[in-house]
């Protein structure tokens, strides 16, 4: 396994320390030799030979040395029990070419430089070929008790669900390791959040308890080499990774394959080869709201249909979870359409595109993930309405103001479960388009004098 910068570090001051003791302890033991020859060469009378008289210095020279490396060469031997710090130096971290290149922390806002400071953390390399071992391993003893257990004993559904994702990780990484053959930090990190984004689905296709989903995510990453306390770390920050745009399209690459693989799809596992592809070369290149370009800003909101029915029918843990739902989709909407996530609303997400026709995309995304979603999930099925507007909104301090904004909200209001609404400046502008309109007449907006016309985006052809 390769070292991280500091593993090199301390091998390297440990080989140094080494070789320096080496060298003291030889030094005297070759002294006192020479010392010794030196007091036999006057008693034996040796020095009454005019060569050795005339050469005494350099004899004692060369039985130094001699003795010297001699010492070298056979303490070295008698420590070679141990491991070689010089084989763990040089066993470095042989980067991927094209893993991005990090940000300089000095660059990063806090929680950007948290985000950065877990993924440098995470991870030291692994062979592919020792995953793939212990997949196997763990293939034939997915039964028994986890050594590192965070919730109790699995239940028969949940031991099931794991045999699904240690298979899946098999195929999976038995089709990468032909490409990568070893993971440098940056890929083991998005793996990892790949399979956390499979078990996290497949846990809620199975109606799994929290705490079972969570072992199933701690031994699946222990499984790819993951420390088990950098395991339960990295779970626990599960739902914080939900919220950072940058990782959300691996994490929905892992629950949309785990899903093919599960419901039978050829080569579903085949697929994390194009996800880690994706994760080195697709840049986030989100909009900011205070650089607007051309002028022409999109705004969409987004909202919850029946939030207050389901925290009172389920409760809030339930209700909570459903949010995280949309949380999740909406924000993996917003990556894949360099949208900009403005605020959340409580019940849903206001969000901007500095392209209208990427806003009426995103929309379609959604509420098509929101239809997968539900599928997998009919137990708790999340509805979502959608409005959007397009003008030039007033920017101010990192927020969007005005009638733009305002009349965005109100069109999200008429709008019904799974219906997208756009106004007809949205329409105008996505004119010739690949979208299909349906005219919904006028319809009367508080703050606004006339009525307004209002446009259904037909998603479900």
């Amino acid at each position: 396994m390769a070292q991280s910068s500091s593993g090199r570090y301390k091998s390297l001051t440990n080989l140094i320390t080494q070789t320096l003791m080496l060298a003291i302890v030889s030094s005297v033991v070759a002294g006192l030799l020479t010392y010794v020859v030196s007091i036999g060469l006057d008693y034996s009378g040796a020095k009454s030979n005019v060569t050795v008289k005339n050469n005494e210095l350099q004899i004692l020279f060369i039985v130094y040395v001699i003795v010297f490396v001699f010492g070298m060469i056979l303490f070295t031997f008698l420590n070679s029990n141990k491991t070689s710090d010089w084989e763990v130096f040089n066993a470095g971290e042989e980067l991927n070419t094209r893993a991005p290149i990090p940000a300089p922390k000095s660059n990063l806002s806090g929680q950007e430089a948290r985000w950065a400071a877990e993924e440098e953390e995470a991870l030291n390399k692994d062979n592919l070929e020792d995953v793939l071992a212990a997949l196997d391993q763990q293939g034939d003893s997915v039964g028994d008790e986890p050594e590192n257990n965070v919730g109790g004993e699995l239940s028969e559904s949940a031991q099931e669900a794991k045999k699904s994702i240690v298979s899946f990780l098999n195929q999976a990484l038995e089709f990468v390791k032909k490409s990568r053959p070893s993971l440098d930090s940056f890929n083991k990190f998005g793996i990892n959040l790949y399979v956390a984004g499979a078990c996290d689905t497949i846990g809620s296709n199975r109606e799994l308890k929290v705490e079972e989903v969570s072992q199933i995510m701690v031994d699946s990453l222990s499984i790819l080499g993951t420390k088990a306390d950098q395991a339960k770390k990295f779970v626990d920050s599960f739902q914080d990774y939900l919220s950072n745009p940058r990782y959300l399209n691996i994490i929905e690459s892992g629950r949309e394959d785990i899903l093919a693989h599960v419901n039978g799809a050829p080569g579903a596992g085949q697929r994390l080869e194009k996800a880690l592809d994706r994760w080195n070369t697709k840049a986030i290149s989100s909009q900011s709201v205070d650089d607007p370009s051309g002028g022409t800003i999109a705004v969409m909101f987004t909202d919850m249909v029946g939030s207050t029915a389901m925290t009172q029918n389920h409760g809030d843990v339930a209700a909570q979870q459903v949010v995280r739902t949309h949380d999740r989709i909406v924000r993996a909407a917003l990556t894949t359409y360099h949208g900009k996530e403005i605020k959340h609303t409580g019940d849903g997400i206001m969000a901007s595109f500095a392209n209208t026709a990427n806003s009426v995309s995103a929309a379609i995304y959604i509420q098509r993930k929101t239809r997968e979603s539900n599928d997998n999930n009919p137990q708790m099925p999340l509805g979502i309405k959608i409005g959007i507007n397009a003008g030039e909104p007033i920017v101010e301090n990192n927020d969007l103001f005005g009638t733009t904004v305002q009349l965005s909200a109100r069109i999200v209001d008429k709008a019904g479960n799974y219906e997208i609404f756009v106004s007809e400046v949205v329409k105008g502008i996505c004119a010739g388009k690949k979208y299909q309109f349906k005219n919904r007449g006028g319809s009367d907006m508080k703050g606004f004098d006339e009525p307004v016309m209002l446009y259904e985006v037909l998603w479900q052809s």
